[in-house]
């Protein structure tokens, strides 16, 4: 494509809004345009009733903010972004946050405690997904015009980083009284960039927002461009017809192909992070009748899978090894899990196996699994893997409310899964995986009633104390090992290319989205 080609094509999306007027057009400049090619629609476009929609949730990282985030380069500390201070109480229950003066929202309406009061009490309300974490405020009270105090049920010190996902970002009040139902595609924030248009399934557009509180962003224009097939996003890449690819679609499919194409190109750049992602094997922990109920077993199936083989194969390096319930690159991580990970040894799986009693050809199990090229592939290695200790695998990938419904349900004994972190905290996984009263209610390792170890999660859950915190995580990763809930497999990369004359992007691990302020293009 010649560089004409481009400029016509840069030009032909830019006036792609049906809300942009001809004037506008003449205004932009392609230079300032970034154009990010995504797989999928985004779904939700407010904090208020998203559910932790990946490309959805990064818009909305751009359109508003929340009240601290967290900061680059490294993502390991919270800062304040509408929030200037905060404040806890010493029993962890209160939270007092003094806002920043003079941000307005992109209607020119002010920011004040009244907002943050309407927007979380709003979320709470409304999205499902933030029930659970927001449901624990007693009372969201509006101390001064800049001032809120929350105030939680019990001490939960995970709180600031829940205020950090997008599903807790604040909105006009009087935007979202407007828009009512509609506010989901004319979302208003005080965020860098402000929305244009939304078109389904084709593209979103947004604007730089000049008045932003912490300084006008380099780029003009963000245009996500919706383009489901992979190998037109490469070669729109290729041709300079978008400048990032954000590789959302990898959950689904490998993104090695991509790699391979694109590293040869000295006008792209991949970018490649540590994720907290986990892929695991779950075993159904609750199941009393089944071969899993004995930990024999379990481990003999863990201990069966060849790690290596699975990350140098199948994924290609595009991913990297889970020892347990925590990646190696949390803060809670306990290298001892290291030692107690299940090693790829074949011999010892047999051995096991007949301890238990089980004679080769006795078990053979449904391994469920989601659909896409990247599960089949995993579930059909592990089905190898399987077979050759002499334990039979028949795979069935299902769509995700199929499977997600049989998963709840208990009606597995092996299960391919994982878990997506949206704030950056070990609560993130320990939490809805093991504590064994919310088996049933989302996709778990379904773990028997367990009241030491409830308690102990519980435990970590509340505890003020930091360093007390980090030694109770590293006691549940060690029990947790013991008990052999399940083989944890990988952690995928966080993959992104972009052109070379992209600048300033960093990719944050948890959650796995971009923000663009600090983006420019030369």
């Amino acid at each position: 494509m010649t560089s004409f080609s481009r400029r016509t094509l840069i030009a032909s999306l830019l006036t792609m809004s049906i809300a942009a007027t001809s004037a506008w057009a003449q205004r932009v400049d392609p230079a300032r345009t970034l154009i990010v090619a995504v797989n999928a629609d985004p779904a939700n476009l407010e904090p208020g009733t998203n559910r932790a929609e990946p490309i959805g949730s990064e818009i909305i990282l751009n359109v508003f903010d929340t009240l601290v985030a967290w900061a680059p380069p490294k993502f390991d500390k919270l800062e304040g972004r509408l929030a200037q201070s905060w404040a806890v109480s010493p029993d962890g229950k209160a939270f007092t946050f003094k806002l920043r003066d003079g941000v307005r929202f992109h209607d020119d309406t002010k920011l004040d405690a009244e907002a943050v009061k309407f927007s979380l009490e709003r979320t709470r309300d409304t999205n499902p997904y933030m029930k659970a974490t927001l449901g624990l405020i007693s009372e969201i009270a509006v101390v001064g015009p800049l001032e809120v105090r929350i105030s939680l049920n019990e001490p939960m010190p995970v709180f600031l980083s829940l205020l950090a996902q997008p599903q807790a970002a604040i909105v006009s009040p009087a935007a979202a009284k407007r828009f009512a139902d509609k506010f989901n595609v004319n979302p208003v924030g005080t965020g860098p960039f402000k929305f244009v248009s939304y078109t389904p399934d084709t593209n979103v557009v947004l604007a730089a927002n000049e008045g932003y509180f912490r300084g006008a962003p380099k780029l003009q224009r963000i245009i996500y461009r919706i383009i489901p097939q992979a190998s037109t996003r490469r070669l729109e890449l290729e041709n300079g017809g978008v400048d990032i690819v954000q590789q959302n679609g990898q959950l689904a499919a490998i993104p090695t192909e991509d790699i391979k194409a694109l590293g040869a190109n000295r006008n792209v750049e991949i970018i490649e992070v540590s994720s907290q992602i986990i892929r695991q094997l779950e075993f159904n922990n609750r199941r009393a009748d089944g071969p899993t109920r004995d930990v024999r077993v379990r481990r003999a199936l863990a201990h069966a899978i060849d790690y290596d083989g699975l990350l140098s194969g199948v994924l290609g390096g595009t991913a990297e090894r889970v020892y347990g319930p925590l990646t190696s690159n949390s803060w809670a991580f306990n290298p001892k899990v290291k030692e107690l990970a299940p090693t790829y040894d074949p011999a010892k799986a047999r051995a096991l196996l007949a301890e238990a009693g089980v004679k080769p050809g006795d078990l053979k199990f449904t391994l469920y699994s989601f659909q896409g090229s990247l599960w089949g592939a995993i579930a059909t290695f592990i089905q190898a893997n399987f077979a050759a200790v002499g334990v039979g695998v028949d795979v069935q990938q299902t769509e995700f409310p199929s499977y997600r419904a049989l998963h709840t349900q208990g009606k597995f004994e092996l299960a391919l899964d994982g878990r997506q972190p949206w704030y950056n905290d070990p609560d993130a996984h320990i939490t809805i995986g093991y504590l064994s009263e919310l088996a049933d209610s989302a996709m778990t390792f379904r773990m028997p009633q367990d009241a030491a170890l409830d308690a102990l999660i519980k435990r970590a859950q509340t505890t003020v104390d930091f360093d007390q915190r980090k030694q109770l995580y590293f006691e549940i990763q060690e029990k947790l090992m013991e008990r052999v809930p399940g083989a944890y497999l990988f952690s995928n990369k966080l993959i992104v290319f972009k052109r070379a004359n992209v600048k300033g992007l960093v990719v944050n691990s948890a959650p796995p989205l971009s923000e663009y302020w600090s983006v420019s293009k030369e």
